[in-house]
């Protein structure tokens, strides 16, 4: 069952007794330890890697040099969006503005994604227009009915 020295080191109401040095314990961060292990064997290998695969790339790997374009030249995300805003008044010119921004995504100068997000940037405007107008009408009917007839 359970060594008999083990319960010299207790006292009567079973909490350890001063002096007792404990057990090992839990290693210090063994997660981050083994982390920069590898993140120091990947920067040893990581310029190798690239060495090599830039050489297939120069050879006509295209696969190769897909990989090395990714790396250097990544994908552009999150970049603005410039479209020509028609002039006109509220609610009815945000209609021309999806107009505009669906074309554009047709043609393929902005990204579906892309698109996705200015329609909610339109759609949150068109929201907050909306409460403006309404507010203005729930003051104009406070008045009209504050005032007498």
């Amino acid at each position: 069952m359970s060594d008999p020295s083990s319960f010299d080191s207790r006292q009567a109401n079973g909490r350890f007794a001063r002096g007792n040095p404990g057990g090992p314990g839990r290693p210090r961060n063994p997660v981050s330890a083994v982390a920069g292990d590898l993140d120091r064997l990947g920067v040893d290998v990581a310029e190798e890697l690239m060495r090599n695969t830039i050489e297939r790339a120069r050879k006509g790997n295209l696969k190769a040099t897909e990989m090395v374009l990714q790396r250097v030249w990544p994908a552009r995300r999150h970049r603005p969006i410039e479209l020509d805003a028609a002039p006109g008044d509220g609610l009815r010119n945000l209609l021309s503005e999806h107009a505009a921004l669906a074309a554009a995504m047709m043609n393929g100068e902005i990204t579906p994604q892309d698109a996705q997000a200015a329609t909610r940037v339109f759609n949150a405007l068109q929201e907050q227009m909306r409460r403006a107008d309404d507010q203005k009408l729930a003051a104009r009917f406070a008045a009209l009915r504050a005032s007498p007839s």
